[in-house]
């Protein structure tokens, strides 16, 4: 398995559209317990062992510290969301965004704005927008079955995940637009630095030389590497924490980081939610330095708190994190899928059933 050095690269976070470093006033210290109207908090995940990582780093230390029990749902689904908002019926407190969620939500106006006299998280890597909070920095890439598909027999990039004489056998494919186009462009030969904005004909005509190879559609990120390990597809594209957790259950995955596509994760609190003042608490607490470091450790992530960056540099948890300045890893622009996801999303979707 192809392994890299931590190097965070902040020139490459702006092209990614994710910005340059905020520095912000010093965190701020609850010492009270919740109000009447905020004992529970219900916080949108991604399940598996995402959903452990959540509870053990985020959830359950905050309700420790301030006694507002959290409620974790899965969703994947930003339409549900916009019914809440719009339907004035908000269920989410907070929302685990992926890039694409988290700007077009904002374009959309879903999000409340931050409360910045309560959200206090010290420097950041990738500043706040208004209304949506960088939590940290994730990586997906290919993941195979080392015992059905050894050395030479798998791909360990893109451009190998879309050569079907070269590694033959079954794909399994996102249900998701985003990252998939990104993939799909640069197995076509696209620089990555050239990628936005993004060539939507040409990836969905890559998707067309892929679909025939498809033995399954993954709804959800637990489906990316349990398809895998169940024998419903060969080659799949997910994130390292994923593999990482079906290893550790006895599971023969490999993972690839010669190749990786590389986007922020955000938090954001739906507009007419009746757990504001908690919602906004709970991220400040998932910025503090220490949860950014436990919850980076643990996950393998990238943490967007600089004191936490610095910590994580130094850990073993670096061995498995990306190089972003090598050229070959994707970094997504948050801000192109905040104007396009909508449209690309239902035409995607609408690909899948034709």
């Amino acid at each position: 398995m192809s392994k890299t050095l931590l190097t965070t690269s902040r020139r490459g976070l702006l092209r990614g559209g994710a910005g340059l470093i905020g520095l912000m006033a010093a965190p701020a210290v609850f010492t009270g317990r919740a109000s009447a109207a905020d004992t529970t908090l219900t916080v949108t995940s991604w399940g598996g062992d995402y959903n452990k990582s959540v509870r053990e780093v985020f959830a359950d230390p905050f309700t420790a510290e301030t006694g507002i029990k959290v409620v974790l749902v899965d969703n994947g689904d930003m339409a549900k969301v916009k019914a809440q908002v719009q339907g004035n019926n908000v269920q989410w407190d907070v929302i685990d965004a992926p890039a694409a969620f988290a700007t077009s939500g904002a374009r959309d106006k879903l999000w409340e704005e931050l409360d910045l006299s309560i959200i206090k998280p010290g420097p950041l890597v990738s500043p706040p927008e208004p209304d949506y909070m960088p939590m940290y920095l994730y990586s997906g890439g290919i993941l195979w079955d080392d015992k059905r598909t050894p050395d030479g027999k798998h791909p360990t990039d893109f451009a190998g995940f879309y050569d079907f004489e070269k590694f033959p056998g079954r794909r399994v494919m996102r249900s998701l637009a985003s990252e998939t186009l990104e993939v799909a462009l640069v197995a076509d030969g696209v620089a990555p630095k050239d990628l936005y904005p993004l060539d939507i004909d040409r990836a969905f005509r890559a998707l067309d030389r892929m679909k025939p190879h498809v033995s399954k559609w993954a709804a959800t990120t637990p489906d990316q590497v349990n398809a895998v390990v169940q024998n419903e597809g060969d080659f799949s594209y997910s994130y390292f924490n994923r593999v990482k957790s079906a290893q550790k259950a006895g599971a023969p995955l490999a993972f690839s980081f010669e190749q990786t596509v590389n986007s922020l994760d955000y938090f954001a609190v739906p507009k007419g939610t009746k757990n504001k003042e908690a919602a906004m608490r709970f991220i400040n607490f998932c910025l503090k330095p220490e949860r950014q470091v436990a919850w980076a450790v643990r996950g393998y992530y990238l943490p967007n708190s600089i004191a936490a960056m610095d910590e994580v540099k130094s850990s073993p948890a670096k061995e498995f994190l990306p190089d972003l300045n090598n050229g070959k890893n994707v970094i997504v622009n948050s801000k192109w899928w905040g104007e396009n996801y909508t449209t690309v999303q239902k035409r995607y979707a609408e690909w899948m059933l034709t």
